[in-house]
Parts: structure tokens; C-alpha cells; sequence
């Protein structure tokens, strides 16, 4: 009766998914012959519980079970939960834990950064937090809706795709709006022709535009930076576009345009940051120093033809990682930013 939904089976339990961006839903049987059906549905909203509760009613009515309790109304439960979430101080609100966006907010929701007015507004009146969930309402088009929405919000670069899972990633998105938009649904235009003009599809993402008016595009955490877990508890801040991974002991990133190289390495040497530092000769031009407690660190540059590329080295003993950012001249400051950001936890 769940066709595709259903991952796995067995005498005892079946996992469902049920949507893209959402935990698994589990029905299991209890040793009483009761069945508990559970899975986490605040990250989606409302309208995504009570889709997940009429999908598995039929099933249940087949098999003559009944819910034991009342269902409460899923728009102010989840109203009521999100407040409560935010009065005790929450500053994430469903953005998966190893996403660390640098961003100036009083909470990170799904649906973008909220400020402290937001967040005293919502405590004060729930229901005032409505625009926190991707899916909210009933009937058709929503699923398509909040998978976009979720999408744009947390996985779309915001540029030109690099490679065909993020077209396909993007594609899949235009396909979202486009069923969402046939149902008459509220959509975000600004963001669509954005998307549609990395694609390449300029003619419909001036139609977009269009539709949109005045209003910026906005949704989107990864046009903000990204904290990214390097090796020995180093961290480095790289824009939201880059995609990275690792390779021979040796952490890559790009956005399609520059490119970043970074190696971490554990020492046993008994030197402080500074001599630590100073092992590695100077081999070209020392344009930034830093001096922070114990962090050192220098920033050399040089060119290769037609690239700028600025070599960096941060130490704090025994540790030592080592930058080198790839780009044009225009793009030195954001090399000099990106190896200030090098540091340990």
C-alpha cells in the first residue's frame, strides 16, 4: 500500500521515508500487539505530519487498528513546540548538525535566520511562527513545495553546477516549483530565476524575475560561509558554494572558480608556535603576519602565468596547517581572509 516508501521490512518493524529532507517514520509492534508509529516531523512542519498521518490511516483501517489517542491539531502542536524551543533558548531550529553556517542570528530555522523580534514575537503568539515550515498547509503541490524550499534553503550553491549531481540537484528543484506552481502555490521567484540563470535558462528566469517584482532573493544559507572540520581539531571558514573533499591527507575546495589546498600536520618537535613557524623557510614574498596568544602565522604570495596563489601557514604547537588559495589577483583579500580563518578548537 506504500509502494516505494517502504526502505525495510520485517515481521516486527517497517521503516518508511516519506520525505527527502525527514528522518525515517517507523512502525513497530509492540510486544502487546499495539503498534507505535514514530518519526520526527518538526524539521518539515505541520503539513508534512498530517500527510504522514493520512497516508498510514488506510493502512491502519486494513488492519483494523486505531489510534489511541486524540490527534491534536499539528499546526499549533508544532506552533506550540517551536516556542517553546526558542524560550529556552534554542539557536538551531532543524538545520542538520554538520551544516555550521556563520551567521549573525538569534536562531537558524529551515526557513533562514531569524532575528531576536522574530523569535520574541513567535514565544509571545505561536502562531506567529508559521514561516519557520516548508510545509505548512494542505492538498496539492505541498510536498513538491517544502522539497523545494528545503532545497534552495539548505543544498543549492548559488551558482553555475560544477558537476551533474548538483544540476541534477537543481533540475530537481525546477521541477519541484513547477508542480508547486501549478497548483497555485505562494513560490519564491527571485530565487527561482536565480536558479534558472545558473542553468542557463535565461528566457524563463526573466519570467521569473518578473513575477518576482522587487523582492531580493534571499533563501539560501549557502550564499553565507561555512565552518568547515578540518584534522586535529582545526576548522577553516570557506563560502557557502565551495564543495570539498578529502584526498591523500589532503582537504580540497572549489567553487568553480578558486580553489583551496589545506594539510594539517601533527608534530613531536619542542618548539613554541613561533619556531615552530620559522622551520619552514621563507620561499617568496611575506605580504600578512599573525601574532594571536599562540598562533602564528605567515601568508606568502606569488603568481604561476595566470594565477594568484597565496601560501599559507598557521602553527600553534605542535600543530601546524598549511594554505594555499588559488584565484586571481581580485581575489587575493579573499585568500587572506580564508587563511586567517585557520585556527584550532
Amino acid at each position: 500500500m506504500l509502494g516505494d516508501a517502504v526502505v525495510d521490512a520485517s515481521p516486527k518493524r517497517v521503516t518508511l521515508e516519506l520525505h527527502p529532507d525527514a528522518g525515517p517514520v517507523r512502525i513497530v509492534v509492540q510486544p502487546d500487539g499495539d503498534l507505535e508509529i514514530r518519526g520526527e516531523t518538526a524539521a518539515i512542519g505541520p503539513g508534512y505530519h498530517a500527510d504522514v498521518v493520512a497516508r498510514l490511516s488506510p493502512v491502519l483501517d486494513e488492519l483494523d487498528f486505531v489510534w489511541t489517542e486524540e490527534e491534536a491539531d499539528p499546526r499549533a502542536a508544532m506552533c506550540a513546540w517551536l516556542a517553546a524551543e526558542l524560550a529556552r533558548g534554542a539557536k538551531r531550529i532543524g538545520i542538520p548538525a554538520e551544516l555550521d553556517f556563520q551567521i549573525e542570528a538569534a536562531v537558524l530555522t529551515t526557513m533562514g535566520p531569524r532575528d531576536r523580534a522574530w523569535c520574541d514575537a513567535v514565544i509571545a503568539d505561536p502562531s506567529r511562527g508559521a514561516d519557520a515550515f516548508a510545509w505548512w498547509d494542505d492538498g496539492p503541490g505541498q510536498l513538491e513545495r517544502s522539497r523545494a524550499l528545503l532545497a534552495m534553503s539548505l543544498e543549492v550553491p548559488w551558482r553555475e553546477p560544477l558537476d551533474a549531481e548538483e544540476r541534477s540537484l537543481m533540475k530537481r528543484v525546477d521541477r519541484d516549483l513547477k508542480a508547486a506552481r501549478k497548483a497555485k502555490l505562494d513560490l519564491p521567484y527571485a530565487e527561482w530565476a536565480e536558479l534558472l540563470a545558473h542553468l542557463g535558462e535565461d528566457e524563463r528566469a526573466e519570467e521569473m524575475r518578473a513575477r518576482a517584482g522587487d523582492r531580493p532573493a534571499v533563501l539560501g544559507y549557502r550564499r553565507h560561509p561555512i565552518l568547515v572540520e578540518l584534522e586535529s581539531g582545526w576548522k577553516l571558514e570557506l563560502g557557502g558554494g565551495f564543495v570539498g573533499s578529502w584526498e591523500d591527507e589532503r582537504y580540497w575546495a572549489t567553487d568553480g572558480d578558486r580553489l583551496v589546498e589545506v594539510t594539517c600536520i601533527s608534530t613531536t618537535a619542542e618548539h613554541d608556535s613561533a619556531a615552530l613557524l620559522a622551520v619552514a623557510p621563507e620561499k617568496h614574498p611575506v605580504i600578512e603576519r599573525i601574532e594571536d596568544g599562540d598562533r602564528r602565522g605567515r601568508a606568502e604570495v606569488y603568481d604561476e602565468g595566470d594565477v594568484h596563489i597565496l601560501h599559507g601557514l598557521v602553527a600553534v604547537a605542535p600543530e601546524i596547517a598549511i594554505v594555499t588559495c588559488k584565484g586571481t589577483l581580485a581575489d587575493e583579500p579573499w585568500a587572506l581572509a580564508t587563511w586567517r580563518s585557520l585556527r584550532r578548537s
